[in-house]
């Protein structure tokens, strides 16, 4: 079953059930119809307010270090996670992954997005108008089935880069990923060091692993858990290529890659992002005003300065420490 046929399924569940409250509201309180049907979509909000805050409370607990308090803004951070989370599950993987490849009249290369953990291509749909119009050939890939491996997943990049190879006739793509994404990318490459990929863009990955994963499901959750096996063989074999081909993008608040070190790769070019939650990252103005300076200087030409975010090289000598450039928001 696909990412958007499971959403849909519980979205019918959500609206019967709905239906059931709204008629109990009606017959107990005795509510009208109109009050009825805002309280039951208030109760379904709240509930999805409190299992994203769940998630932002761990995090803000696996954030803490003996000696150093967990950094603040995990509260800030929360709301917008809640909206964009919101659009993702009842909008954007159910009814929006239909979209066409973006291909312009001139264009400056070829991108492949790579979507994260229980998500699908649809959650892509606010990229792609905007890489395109800066110049981009854009297309995304839909890993399936959701609960496989990430090796299987890192295969299904591999076909996907190629294919997008030919159809913009370009020896590389870039890649840029989301989550989960960002280990098939990685995987990829493990797989074939001579994969026609020429950067990579990871965007809340958990290069170093989630404790949330061990609440997911599929063989794939079991292989973002910290310290496994899998995640152990895949850093311990990096860097496969040069550092400099990989760009992370990661949040000091974000509500399932923490800490922030888990988010980061050694050597590579970094940018932290200050109360932006997991999936509201891919959408923050900071975050892609980074990656559209990183995508200029990948493509050999210059971003506007007044566009520029600041750019640093992560210093790390391990995968337990990183440095990054910071801006707050």
């Amino acid at each position: 079953m696909t990412m958007a046929t499971g959403l849909r399924l519980f979205l019918i569940g959500v609206l019967v059930l709905g239906a059931l409250v709204t008629m109990a509201l009606m017959q107990g309180p005795g509510l009208s119809l109109p009050a009825a049907v805002i309280v039951s979509v208030g109760i379904a909000i709240v509930i999805h307010a409190a299992i994203v805050g769940a998630g932002f409370l761990l995090a803000w607990r696996l954030s803490q270090r003996p000696g150093n308090a967990a950094p603040r803004g995990f509260l800030r951070a929360w709301p917008g996670e809640v909206v964009i989370s919101l659009r993702n599950m009842y909008v954007d993987i159910p009814w929006r992954g239909g979209w066409r490849a973006v291909t312009p009249a001139r264009s400056r290369g070829a991108i492949l997005l790579v979507h994260g953990y229980g998500c699908n291509r649809g959650v892509w749909r606010g990229f792609f108008g905007w890489l395109g119009a800066l110049g981009w050939t854009v297309d995304a890939i839909d890993l399936s089935p959701p609960q496989a491996s990430i090796d299987d997943f890192g295969k299904q990049v591999l076909a996907g880069a190629r294919s997008l190879c030919q159809r913009a006739s370009v020896d590389k793509v870039i890649v840029i990923a989301h989550s989960m994404g960002g280990l098939a990318a990685r995987s990829a490459l493990r797989h074939d060091p001579h994969a026609p990929i020429k950067h990579v863009i990871t965007i809340a990955t958990p290069h170093l692993g989630t404790f949330h994963a061990r609440m997911g499901r599929g063989i794939c959750a079991t292989e973002m858990v910290p310290d496994c096996m899998w995640l152990t063989q895949l850093n311990a074999a990096a860097p496969v290529h040069d550092p400099s081909m990989f760009s992370c993008v990661a949040s000091r608040h974000d509500n399932i890659v923490s800490p922030l070190a888990h988010g980061l790769l050694p050597g590579a070019d970094a940018f932290v992002c200050e109360r932006v939650g997991h999936m509201r990252l891919m959408f923050h103005p900071a975050a892609r005003r980074y990656i559209a300076a990183r995508l200029d200087a990948v493509a050999g030409t210059s971003a506007s300065e007044a566009d520029r975010p600041a750019i640093h090289r992560a210093a790390a000598q391990a995968p337990h420490a990183a440095s990054a450039a910071a801006e707050t928001q």
